[in-house]
């Protein structure tokens, strides 16, 4: 796991790491990472039928657990976390506790923290680009007409709907709702600073900031966030 370096200015206390997995070994064969996660969280990562799935969900709650706790100057098995509504994890702690958001795909994770104190809601997603995506569907079900016309015009149409996918699920997670059902409400229209230009329909989603985030060959990945002043 290594720190992001990121060249856009973040609210301060904002950081995002990438977690690459050794997705060739089972989740308890790294037994420090396997040791911080609760009884809980151990059962559900057994409950995965496959490897892959397995390692993803311990390898990333084991590392969230380890920075939360720098955080809280706590054990990582005494981090308070809880699920809330659409089963979005949070800290159960009293006052301005750290707020983070994960995202896992293919070989990679990404996970960011934030002072609770500067930002009221955040959300990462990365996704790995496959070819053999449905992009007409893509089309109907999650992209706004403006969207399809800007996707289908790119140089590289399947990275241009990568990047607003992206864009769309980190801000969905940011707010807290089901995506499945929210993808219309929200247009991404990426700007050549790296930002991403967001078009709401819903009034209570304004102030969000939303920018594409360094990922690796073959994959695209968003931050999305607002601050306390913003909300």
């Amino acid at each position: 796991m290594h720190p992001m370096q990121l060249h856009e200015a973040l609210p301060a206390g904002m950081e995002v790491y990438r977690l690459d997995f050794d997705l060739t070994r089972d989740a308890d064969h790294d037994r420090d990472g396997w040791a911080v996660l609760s009884s809980l969280e151990r059962e559900r990562a057994c409950r995965f039928a496959r490897r892959a799935d397995r390692v993803r969900f311990a390898s990333v709650r084991a590392a969230t657990r380890r920075l939360l706790a720098r955080r809280l100057g706590c054990g990582p098995c005494e981090v308070p976390l809880q699920s809330g509504v659409h089963g979005k994890p949070f800290v159960d702690a009293a006052g301005n506790a750290p707020l983070f958001n994960v995202s896992h795909s293919g070989g990679h994770a990404l996970i960011v923290l934030a002072d609770g104190r500067e930002v009221s809601e955040v959300g990462v997603d990365i996704e790995q680009c496959r070819a053999d995506i449905d992009a007409e569907a893509l089309y109907e079900l999650a992209f706004t007409a403006q969207e399809s016309r800007e996707v289908r015009g790119a140089a590289d149409p399947l990275q241009a709907l990568y990047l607003r996918w992206v864009g769309k699920e980190a801000l969905l997670k940011a707010v807290g709702v089901g995506v499945a059902e929210h993808l219309l409400c929200v247009g991404i229209h990426p700007l050549a600073s790296g930002a991403l230009s967001i078009a709401s329909t819903v009034p209570g989603w304004s102030g969000f900031t939303a920018i594409a985030l360094p990922a690796p060959a073959g994959y695209a990945a968003a931050l999305a966030w607002r601050t306390q002043a913003s909300a």
